[in-house]
């Protein structure tokens, strides 16, 4: 195996034992096996292997691509989104800087088919529904992942 796979191969099994983890955590598990990667090479090892950065309470980890449960969705929710406002078949959420693409991944990865497209920038999410109606049934999606009403 080459060293580019193999240091791949070890950076899935360590987000895989690990339910995701930070850049430092992962360059220092791979040190513990005995490979060295800088910064810039586990990014792109990362981006390559299709990883993504999810909000979480205290930070943010790295996870492979998939689907993340409704826990994973109210967790991000809870720490990152300030409010929402529905506007037609539009939904906005705002979130803490930084946060919105994040929490549009765990979004997108859901597959809800309600859901036609989302657009993340820093601190805003615009969630593009097929009807007004479905607007309604993402907002019970969002408030059944944390259990009670976004704000």
């Amino acid at each position: 195996m080459t060293g580019k796979r193999q240091r791949q191969a070890a950076i899935r099994e360590i987000l895989v034992k690990n339910s995701g983890s930070t850049q430092e955590k992962i360059i220092e598990n791979l040190g513990i096996q005995g490979i060295t990667a800088s910064q810039s090479t586990l990014s792109r090892d990362l981006r390559e292997m299709g990883a993504v950065k999810i909000p979480v309470e205290g930070g943010a980890v790295y996870k492979l691509g998939g689907q993340y449960n409704l826990d994973e969705i109210g967790s991000a929710l809870k720490a990152f989104s300030l409010r929402h406002e529905a506007v037609g078949n539009f939904l906005v959420i705002q979130t803490a800087p930084g946060n919105a693409q994040g929490l549009c991944v765990i979004l997108d990865r859901q597959n809800w088919p309600e859901i036609v497209g989302t657009i993340a920038g820093d601190d805003t999410i615009l969630i593009i529904a097929r009807t007004a109606r479905d607007v309604d049934t993402i907002e019970n999606y969002l408030k059944e992942s944390i259990g009670k009403d976004i704000q």
